[in-house]
């Protein structure tokens, strides 16, 4: 097996004033792993504090993040710029907690990113290394990604890239299929950097609606594949509320997948986890977690944030 290494980033959908607590409690996770020694299970946290959701509500009955006001307010005044170069400290709720997160921590933080160049010149004072920043799967426009991979260059932070939700092909054995070539063509964006991690979270597909989003893991080992990227899996965007009960289980059959040269397909998991304001009934709990960790950790090895998140 060339690499039996795994990396859990866990955490709510959103970050809110009433889950900071949890995500601290998901660091403190430990595993004993097979060498009989204690160690950390997690090795990042999702702290999202602006959502891209399908619409647009201002009356936040959706809930679009407890950053939403903050840009909207920048955005209608248009200084977006003026408040970054001018107030250091007039930051994103989200940011603030992220800082402090990762410096009580030490921990990478992960976050959805739908305005690169507005949203993480907030993050200049995180550490190398730190961030992940991943596409929301409604955007399939290679040149944000572009913008998100300029800011990650110098910080050695990752871009995580997932897949579009739409996809109306066949999976072929010597066909990439045009859902396959527009995930690995946003890489192409992502020039200057090596730190690319691709994200599978399922496809919008008529005939499979017991998933949120069904996933194919042949569209994953071919993409892996072609890129020589690490792939990472989502779980709650692909198995959702209907399969909740199941994400445990159907996650570790997931995790044992491997490519046709005989490793491991997924590097990683971006799972939803405690609880949130937005997607909550896809999420799994904090003792759920710990045994997803304690079950993988039987047959992957689980990666400690001492180490590097790809190599």
């Amino acid at each position: 097996m060339k690499n039996n290494r795994l990396s859990i980033i866990a955490g709510p959908c959103s970050i809110d004033e009433n889950n900071i607590e949890e995500i601290y409690e998901i660091a403190d996770l430990t595993i004993k792993n097979r060498n009989g020694n204690k160690q950390k299970a997690i090795y990042g946290v999702r702290i999202v504090g602006l959502k891209s959701r399908t619409e647009l509500d201002d009356s936040n009955e959706k809930y679009m993040g407890m950053d939403f006001e903050f840009y909207m307010r920048r955005i209608r005044l248009k200084n977006v710029q003026t408040s970054i170069n001018e107030n250091v400290n007039d930051l994103p709720p989200s940011v603030k907690i992220a800082q402090k997160f990762i410096s009580d921590t030490g921990l990478l933080v992960a976050t959805e990113i739908v305005m690169p160049d507005i949203q993480i010149p907030f993050y200049s004072s995180i550490p190398d290394g730190k961030m992940l920043f991943w596409n929301p799967a409604v955007n399939q426009l290679g040149w944000t990604v572009s913008q998100t991979a300029k800011h990650c260059i110098q910080k050695k932070w990752f871009v995580g890239l997932k897949n579009g939700k739409w996809f109306n092909q066949k999976i072929e054995a010597d066909t990439v299929s045009s859902a396959e070539n527009t995930w690995l063509g946003l890489s192409t964006y992502a020039t200057g950097t090596e730190n690319i991690v691709f994200i599978q979270r399922g496809f919008d597909i008529e005939h499979e609606k017991q998933f949120r989003n069904y996933p194919i893991h042949k569209a994953s080992a071919r993409v892996k594949q072609l890129s020589q990227k690490p792939m990472f899996f989502d779980p709650s965007h692909t198995f959702g509320q209907k399969l909740r009960d199941k994400i445990v289980d159907l996650t570790i059959e997931a995790m044992m997948l491997q490519t046709g040269d005989g490793e491991y397909l997924y590097d990683g998991l971006l799972i939803e986890t405690g609880n949130s304001k937005s997607d909550t009934n896809q999420h799994i709990t904090i003792a759920e977690l710990k045994e997803l960790a304690e079950r993988l950790d039987k047959f992957r090895d689980i990666n400690s944030p001492n180490n590097q998140l790809i190599r």
